[in-house]
């Protein structure tokens, strides 16, 4: 008789405790410390995580339904500037996941080559959860040019605040803040155009 699958729910709250994991151990948590962290066999975990790293992958999936899901209301029925949009969402998606310790993951992250290339894989993945709900705010086509450019501007501006956090310790809003001054300034703009 085939096992359940473990639901999302159950995955998120294994990967919460292996972020606590990763924490505890300055990003080279043990296997056998995710392992009972997890309350799984080592076999069984393996399974769901192919690498250690990996088992951040659900916290950090469920970071971008956040922020998608927020993103989308603030521009539901909206002409609001979408870089405010974005510096809101990114605001409420990251306080809604919020961690006591959660600047020094994402520090473990930045740092830890195992850990920032789950985390890099997971910010590849977050245009697609982004193009319907600019689509809909651009009225136009989900792989319109446009569509996908906004998509990836921003993600840009998400990883650009999470690496602000990071390193200068700031909090999410100060963080985004200072992320879309730098956006509205547009300095790679003006080198390139020569003016």
């Amino acid at each position: 008789m085939a096992r359940a699958r473990l639901s999302p729910e159950t995955l998120l709250k294994i990967s919460l405790k292996c972020a606590q994991a990763f924490h505890e151990h300055g990003g080279d948590a043990p296997t056998r410390a995710l392992v009972a962290e997890s309350g799984l066999s080592e076999r069984t975990f393996f399974r769901y995580f192919p690498t250690k790293a990996e088992s951040l992958r659900p916290l950090l999936d469920a970071g971008n339904r956040r922020f998608a899901d927020a993103l989308a209301r603030r521009l539901e029925g909206s002409a609001s500037d979408h870089l405010d949009a974005v510096a809101d969402a990114f605001g409420e998606a990251v306080a809604a996941g919020s961690l006591d310790w959660g600047n020094h993951l994402m520090q473990l992250v930045l740092t830890v080559p195992a850990l920032r290339r789950v985390w890099l894989e997971a910010n590849e993945d977050l245009p697609a959860l982004l193009w319907p709900v600019l689509a809909r705010s651009l009225d136009l086509p989900e792989d319109h040019d446009e569509t996908l450019m906004a998509a990836d501007e921003a993600v840009l501006v998400v990883v650009c605040a999470v690496r602000v956090m990071a390193r200068r310790g700031e909090s999410p809003r100060e963080a985004v803040e200072r992320v879309a001054v730098a956006f509205r300034k547009d300095p790679l703009a003006r080198s390139v155009g020569g003016s």
